[in-house]
């Protein structure tokens, strides 16, 4: 279906049947998961009562799955400045996660940068920086409520990767406060997280982008380990982020983007 939307008095028109879903699967009782922290796979069993086990491979009228995973850990998320700030919004107080413009755009990661972070870098590191953001960015003006990055290259091992035994990219501080700058409200990465593995907790990449200059927590929002296709080209689209309705700092989501025409 042909739907057309308004946004700086032009319109844009999307096909809302042609949506790419660029969020991974999570995978029950499998290690068929990105992995982060050392976390062990998501799993499913079955709730049981009065001897019967809700399950209907096990002939029971219907299926009453509980599930246990790590949310920041095991697949494609979205988090809050709740993830980091007490008292702070969580994923239920965001009401409309729809049709945001956006900008894709494919960056890779660069080894031995000088660009400021607040921990060690070692030459093991690759870094998403501010220069880079500044050239894939250069000639772009709007659409920038939200940005998207796919690091390159661009491997399916991606949606299955181990990322404690892989360095992950990371953002350098200056790189976040740039797409700030931008008027950039939500962060999408394919990698773990936007800070590095171990800068001592203090994810100051999350602190910098879910506060503004006056200290007030905004309701930006990052979402990690997503997957974007090679077919998906760089540009503009408009992005809706599936969330449950959970009072948590972050949930697992379902980012899926449209190509403008």
């Amino acid at each position: 279906m042909k739907i057309n939307i308004e946004y700086n008095t032009n319109i844009y028109e999307i096909d809302s049947d042609k949506g790419i879903n660029i969020s991974i699967p999570v995978e029950f009782n499998k290690d068929d998961n990105p992995k982060f922290y050392d976390t062990s796979n998501p799993k499913k069993n079955y709730y049981k009562s009065n001897g019967i086990e809700y399950n209907i491979d096990e002939g029971a009228g219907c299926s009453v799955p509980l599930v246990t995973m790590n949310i920041h850990c095991s697949g494609t998320h979205t988090e809050t400045a709740n993830h980091i700030i007490k008292n702070a919004p969580t994923i239920s107080d965001f009401e409309n996660l729809n049709f945001i413009p956006t900008q894709l755009i494919s960056i890779t990661p660069e080894s031995n940068s000088n660009e400021a972070y607040h921990a060690d870098i070692n030459q093991d590191d690759k870094v998403i920086t501010k220069d880079q953001l500044l050239r894939s960015l250069a000639a772009v003006d709007e659409f920038l409520d939200a940005v998207i990055i796919r690091t390159l290259p661009n491997d399916m091992k991606k949606k299955t990767r181990n990322y404690n035994s892989d360095n992950h990219p990371f953002l350098s501080n200056e790189a976040v406060y740039f797409l700030k700058s931008k008027g950039v409200k939500h962060i999408l990465v394919d990698i773990p997280s936007i800070d590095k593995f171990d800068d001592g907790g203090k994810l100051k990449n999350h602190n910098i982008f879910f506060t503004n200059e006056d200290g007030v927590v905004n309701k930006n929002t990052i979402t990690e380990l997503v997957y974007i296709p090679d077919h998906c080209l760089d540009g503009k689209y408009l992005l809706c982020i599936g969330i449950p309705n959970f009072k948590l700092d972050a949930a697992p989501s379902k980012p899926i983007i449209y190509k403008i025409k």
